[in-house]
């Protein structure tokens, strides 16, 4: 398949204009005119993060393009650079001539991606709506009142989750007919909302979104940030289904730190 082809693809589904203006999606090495839109994309690594095995595995397989969730460079090259592990990671990617291309935020907006699709097969969904300053937040309407054990456990069964924290005030048997859901460090959204008295979940939550969820009597639930994961499915599910002669290689980082 052609480059071109692919990005037009991607960019299609999950459009730059809908990505934060402090986001950095796209090509993450080489910029637009120090690519050949023309070369011929044979086999991709879809990845939620590229780690130094990520980057191992891509040069023994003979990738030609690592599509990640999270920017590869996110920051200011430079800046980049002053990490020894992935300044050598450059220099390897740059040598075999692979190519990264991130999916950030823009997917997080896009009406396009999996996790509405995923909610459904446990829940009984009546209806979604994408909310927040940058659409990055599902609102889920159920058709039944569940309890907060239910909900967790439906979540545990969806989404790779290893532990779960809860606002302290959470009673698991208390009812819920609609939560709000955003994936990554999404608590933000909820104070972006000024959310009160509702159920809430993402992946990391800070001190000061703990205390704002326990004083506005939000039912706040974190359930780290690798829940993320199913982006890998979702993109590869895509990329087959748009061609399906398409090798594609599904790399996965595992959770990037373990509780003692």
């Amino acid at each position: 398949m052609k480059l071109n082809k692919l990005i037009k693809y991607l960019e299609k589904k999950f459009s730059y204009k809908l990505a934060g203006k402090w986001d950095h999606p796209g090509f993450q090495i080489f910029t637009k005119n120090q690519i050949s839109l023309d070369s011929e994309i044979n086999k991709v690594m879809v990845c939620l993060d590229l780690t130094v095995q990520g980057v191992e595995v891509a040069i023994k397989d003979q990738v030609d393009l690592i599509i990640t969730r999270h920017p590869f460079v996110f920051n200011e090259l430079a800046d980049e650079r002053n990490n020894p592990a992935k300044n050598e990671m450059f220099k390897k990617l740059k040598k075999a001539n692979i190519l990264v291309y991130s999916i950030h935020s823009n997917y997080d907006a896009s009406v396009n991606q999996g996790l509405a699709k995923i909610l459904a097969k446990r829940f009984d969904v009546k209806k979604t709506t994408r909310l927040g300053p940058e659409k990055e937040c599902l609102k889920v309407v159920l058709r039944k009142e569940i309890n907060h054990a239910e909900l967790v456990e439906k979540l545990r069964t969806l989404l790779p989750i290893e532990k779960v924290d809860c606002a302290k005030d959470l009673e698991l048997k208390s009812k819920l007919q609609e939560f709000y859901i955003t994936t990554g460090s999404g608590a933000s959204s909820m104070v972006a909302q000024a959310l009160v008295n509702k159920t809430f979940i993402t992946g990391e939550v800070k001190w000061n979104e703990w205390a704002y969820a326990n004083d506005n009597k939000i039912n706040l639930i974190g359930v780290g940030h690798y829940m993320e994961n199913y982006f890998v499915d979702d993109i590869s599910e895509k990329l087959s289904a748009l061609d399906q002669t398409l090798k594609i290689i599904k790399f996965d980082t595992t959770n990037l730190f373990k509780q003692i």
